[in-house]
């Protein structure tokens, strides 16, 4: 990761020429996604850009940047790292309008004022959620979600310990201790939770980021301040100090922990990433690419620390053995992809980055046979109250290795249609339902969803191409492989009853 560049696409300054951050912005939502506009100054011009929310761990008020490289950046004069600690008689909340620099672009400044040793320091109150509340990716998305946990884990507590069952829905790598750590701190200091859950009840009603400190305990802080003669403004928190995790034992179980088997079996396929002549190590953030991407560490690699006053044991509840197949022969399957390296740092969901075919509402859809069925399906599902709302495409089957039956209809002059709509509920949850003409063929349709960033297009159009170079059949294989991609895969038979019951079926397996 150290040798790697992140830059972000949409910069709008020359190359060479470091900008100074001047402004981030109340956070928004752009259709699913959640965004912020950031404020960048240089050589007496200020540049508005909108990027995810999920970069907001990689930004520091008054830094300088240059070419948009997110690694780095270089801090202003007069600054001094600090110790602070922050009593909780001793903060006020304020907010006050703003116009930004060199712009006319109006906003409000909410901050803490925190006295401490006689004198005053501005902290924003961006900074507090960053580093208090929500200092990685997945704590930061789910601030605008209300009552979100459940879908992710479910809690049991007994003496001295705090039992997490994670869901299919929750990423593996936020298992490990730093995370864990910073999970159950949040959950196990009622004050901190309680104001964790009520900033998506204030957003969602006010469209506002904003809080009250009431946090009951005081906080240890270690702080890079820009010194005035009162105080100073906090610029970024390096580290949060003498945390305290009111449990000795932190036990958690998830699905994709399991005890490997060696197996004399050969693997059943293989991923090979495709190398170029020099290796790319440039990677560019763009805010409309949809979803996250897995291998993107934006918001764990500004390097602050959190230390806690116990380390809590922590014990993996594994399920049961899986194999682990350890080589490959002629039967193997063999994938190739090429890293295009394009980053998102949004959450799972997001902007479409449309490739061709376009998406298209379900009032636009013409459609007639078993994809007009199922457009009458999806129009009793988009009622749901749970729905927000649903796009669909449609085309053609591709042709597959020379010239495939199953490319076309019986007639063997129409080629068959699909139809992929995409689901997208108000907790946040995305689905893809993917529907195939059948002419009578027992060919379930396919619900897919994801914890990670997919390249959905990529995806699909390697589903389809397989799907008829199998003549008709989704192979058990290829649909098992999507899940080591953490790809969820379920398939729905069709019914032969009306639509509002074929819409429930279709709900039920989505929640």
């Amino acid at each position: 990761m150290s040798s790697k560049v992140y830059k972000l696409k949409n910069w709008p300054f020359p190359k060479g020429e470091p900008a100074q951050l001047i402004w981030i912005g109340s956070p928004f939502k752009a259709e699913k996604k959640m965004m912020v506009y950031v404020h960048f100054r240089a050589k007496g011009k200020t540049k508005k850009i909108a990027i995810d929310w999920g970069v907001l761990p990689a930004l520091a008020i008054q830094h300088m940047y240059i070419e948009g490289d997110l690694r780095y950046s270089l801090p202003p004069d007069n600054l001094e790292e600090i110790d602070l600690m922050i009593f909780p008689q001793s903060v006020r909340y304020t907010e006050r309008e703003w116009v930004v620099q060199g712009t006319n672009d109006q906003d409000i400044s909410r901050s803490f004022i925190v006295n401490f040793n006689n004198k005053s320091y501005i902290l924003p109150l961006i900074e507090v959620v960053r580093s208090i509340l929500a200092p990685n990716r997945f704590l930061l998305y789910r601030l605008f979600e209300m009552n979100s946990f459940p879908q992710y884990f479910i809690e049991n507590y007994t003496e001295g310990q705090i039992q997490l069952s994670f869901s299919s829905q929750y990423n593996l790598k936020y298992t490990e201790k730093s995370f864990l750590y910073q999970l159950v701190w949040l959950l196990g200091n009622r004050d901190l939770r309680r104001t964790f859950e009520n900033i998506a009840y204030t957003f969602l009603n006010t469209n506002e980021l904003k809080f009250e400190w009431v946090f009951r305990q005081p906080i240890s802080i270690k702080a890079v301040v820009k010194l005035t003669s009162y105080g100073g403004t906090i610029l970024r928190i390096n580290e949060v100090k003498s945390k305290e995790i009111p449990f000795e034992v932190i036990s958690f179980s998830h699905p994709e922990l399991s005890k490997y088997e060696k197996s004399n079996e050969p693997k059943k396929y293989t991923m090979r990433e495709l190398k170029s002549s020099t290796e790319e190590r440039e990677k560019i953030i763009d805010e409309m690419v949809e979803g996250t991407t897995e291998d993107f560490e934006l918001i764990e690699m500004n390097k602050q620390v959190h230390k806690y006053t116990e380390s809590p044991s922590i014990v993996k509840v594994q399920g049961k053995s899986a194999k682990q197949r350890t080589y490959e022969d002629e039967s193997t399957k063999q994938y190739t992809f090429k890293d295009t390296g394009i980053r998102s740092a949004s959450d799972t969901g997001g902007n479409r980055l449309a490739r061709g075919i376009e998406n298209q509402s379900l009032q636009q859809v013409q459609a007639e046979g078993e994809l007009g069925e199922f457009v009458h399906v999806l129009q009793e599902l988009v009622d749901y109250k749970e729905v927000q709302f649903i796009t669909i495409q449609m085309s053609s089957l591709p042709i597959g290795d020379g010239k495939r039956v199953f490319s076309y209809l019986e007639d063997g002059v129409t080629s068959r249609q699909y139809a992929l709509a995409t689901v997208s509920l108000f907790n946040g949850n995305e689905f893809k339902i993917l529907e195939v003409e059948r002419e009578n063929r027992a060919l379930s349709m396919l619900l897919l969803s994801a914890t990670v960033s997919v390249n959905w297009n990529q995806l699909i159009d390697g589903l389809l191409l397989n799907l008829v170079n199998s003549s008709g059949t989704w192979e058990r294989d290829v649909l098992e492989s999507l899940g080591q991609r953490n790809v969820v895969v379920r398939k729905a038979k069709h019914s032969k009853k009306g639509y509002k019951h074929r819409a429930k079926l279709l709900f039920n397996k989505m929640m």
